[in-house]
């Protein structure tokens, strides 16, 4: 699973029969470099970053293209057969046929993606939480088309975890309110989240 992706396209229209293999690799290599730069200042370890090139390809006259992969590293002459065969084989699945048409390269795409550390989601400290020490009072509250209820008003800390709650109800912390209706029900997870469902 990669977490930053960042994008780079360069444009040079060239016929695959007509092409030197290494301005394929230039071009990729430039934009490789562009990359790395770039993981550098979201501090990603080249260890952590991979690379995926394409190429928009298309037949001569045309003007829709079809993207296909490329091999990551440096081509040579022996490729482009390869890569040719790819690019009909996916026209083919497009568009359900293919062409002896020369076959154009336009668009050089490299996808850079990096890995980076995930903030650990802790459990919540189990506490003798209950209902009752959650509870602040009552409040009538409208819900629209279901009408007015009295309902609980909770202090979300002091939730009880893992426990299936009817609404309706509201749920109060500092910064925010939920608003529980009473066709759904509510649970606090073990890692303080708020999960709601319809009845």
């Amino acid at each position: 699973m990669y977490d930053f992706c960042q994008d780079f396209i360069r444009t040079l229209i060239r016929r695959t029969d007509k092409i030197q293999t290494e301005e394929i690799t230039e071009l990729f290599s430039e934009m490789e470099e562009q990359a790395m730069e770039l993981m550098k200042e979201q501090h990603i370890p080249d260890e952590r970053i991979k690379f995926r090139r394409f190429a928009d390809m298309r037949y001569l006259g045309q003007e829709h293209t079809v993207k296909v992969p490329i091999p990551v590293k440096d081509l040579e002459e022996r490729d482009i057969p390869d890569i040719n065969e790819k690019f009909h084989s996916l026209h083919e699945q497009a568009y359900t046929f293919r062409l002896e048409s020369p076959v154009e390269l336009v668009n050089y795409h490299l996808t850079a993606f990096g890995i980076v550390d995930k903030p650990k989601i802790m459990k919540m400290s189990v506490k003798n939480l209950s209902l009752s020490s959650a509870k602040k009072g009552e409040r009538r509250v409208n819900f629209d088309e279901l009408g007015f209820h009295v309902c609980p008003i909770y202090e979300r800390d002091l939730l009880p975890f893992e426990k299936d709650l009817s609404g309706p109800m509201v749920i109060e912390e500092p910064a925010s309110t939920t608003v529980v209706f009473p066709d759904q029900k509510v649970r606090c997870n073990e890692y303080g989240f708020l999960e709601i469902e319809n009845l």
